[in-house]
């Protein structure tokens, strides 16, 4: 089934009714039944982790909908040309377009690790959205994506981690090549930082090893593109080192 996301709906709302979010209380007659009928098809359609509203908002989508189901049946099997119920005398249309418009496109997979200890949600979801892509690139066999995804993730919580210890500068122990404070540094001297600080274990961070070279295929150099080659081992290399941080980071 192909994914829809409610920004989708949105812009198709957008386009066929410029004018909802200024006319709260538009109407639409049985002309319309086959645009509404595919606004229901295409919510029917969102992933469920999308939907993230609650209460009032979840409600007035349900209520919506609804109204809109309602009046195709009126329109197609009583002959009437009556609009849609209004819901708290605003169009269910807008009252669709409003509720989605709060929601997401991308949302982790429920079985993406949580990683709780990460305090800030926003930066917690974005490193849950790299893991959760990075996993669903590598099913579908786009091992780059898988690879490229989980070493950002890995970076971003080797980088949190030693931010959060208070490093600003390089661990004495250090190998030379890092300079100024952690936000500079590569993935190799996260990777040894951390280990040197004992907030990674030594397998932690020789499975992360495999993964540093990440950074080579995002680069503009056509040497340094051609220099690394992605496959299923290195997706799987990289997952397995995002999955070990977090592990140890808890």
């Amino acid at each position: 089934m192909t994914k829809v996301v409610p920004s989708q709906v949105v812009d198709l709302i957008d386009r066929v009714y410029p004018s909802v979010k200024s006319e709260p209380r538009m109407e639409v007659h049985s002309s319309d039944a086959a645009i509404l009928g595919a606004i229901i098809d295409l919510v029917d359609d969102i992933p469920i982790e999308l939907l993230t509203i609650s209460g009032k908002d979840y409600t007035a989508l349900v209520v919506g909908l609804e109204s809109m189901r309602a009046a195709i049946d009126r329109w197609n099997h009583h002959g009437t040309d009556q609009p849609p119920r209004m819901y708290e005398g605003k169009s269910p249309i807008y009252v669709v377009r409003s509720a989605l418009s709060k929601c997401p496109d991308q949302m982790p997979d429920p079985a993406t690790t949580e990683l709780a200890f990460v305090k800030d949600p926003s930066l917690r979801l974005s490193i849950r959205l790299d893991i959760g892509s990075a996993s669903e690139a590598l099913h579908r066999g786009d091992f780059k994506a898988a690879t490229v995804l989980a070493g950002a993730a890995i970076e971003a919580l080797l980088l949190w981690a030693i931010q959060k210890a208070g490093i600003t500068q390089p661990v004495a122990a250090m190998t030379k090549g890092a300079k100024g404070p952690p936000e500079n540094w590569m993935l190799a001297h996260l990777i040894e930082a951390a280990e040197l600080l004992s907030q990674i274990k030594p397998e932690t961070a020789q499975q992360c090893r495999q993964a540093k070279d990440f950074r080579n295929l995002i680069h503009p150099g056509k040497s340094q593109r051609l220099a690394v080659s992605c496959d299923r081992g290195t997706a799987l290399a990289a997952l397995s080192g995002a999955e070990l941080v977090a592990r140890d980071l808890q």
